[in-house]
């Protein structure tokens, strides 16, 4: 798990911007689950959104925006970083990372910059890291 002092990173501004965009993640396959809900809402959270700025964010769980344009938003470079982090685990929350999905974290590498075997690398990190914590916590219940 990536640790950001997020708040005293990026603006007010791209940190909408940054759930805007995760929530458009998890809207891509066309269906958001509850624990794609349930992750938004925490990240939301811990960037202590304002009301009316959570509430532009669950919008996108009906209407999706253009994940492109929102992420162009974001400038600082920790800023893209945690975004493309939250991106892969906002797809990753239902355990599946389908085709679409993927699509859009490559494009949006691109969008930010990334190289495209370093973004690749980068998902598979991220998946083999939920994976592990996943493991960990299936062998804490049956201690």
């Amino acid at each position: 798990m990536l640790d950001f002092p997020i708040g005293e990173l990026i603006t007010p501004e791209e940190q909408v911007a940054v759930a805007r965009a995760v929530a458009i993640m998890a809207s891509r396959d066309n269906q958001v689950s509850d624990s794609e809900r349930h992750f938004v809402e925490e990240l939301m959270g811990q960037m202590m959104l304002l009301p009316e700025e959570r509430d532009a964010v669950r919008k996108e769980f009906n209407r999706p925006g253009d994940l492109l344009s929102v992420a162009q938003a974001v400038k600082h470079r920790e800023a893209r970083i945690f975004l493309y982090y939250q991106a892969v685990c906002a797809a990753m929350a239902d355990n599946k990372l389908v085709e679409g999905e993927l699509d859009a974290l490559l494009q949006l590498a691109e969008v930010f910059q990334f190289h495209p075997d370093t973004a690749k690398r980068f998902i598979r990190w991220v998946q083999d890291s939920l994976e592990l914590r996943e493991r960990g916590q299936q062998i804490l219940v049956e201690m």
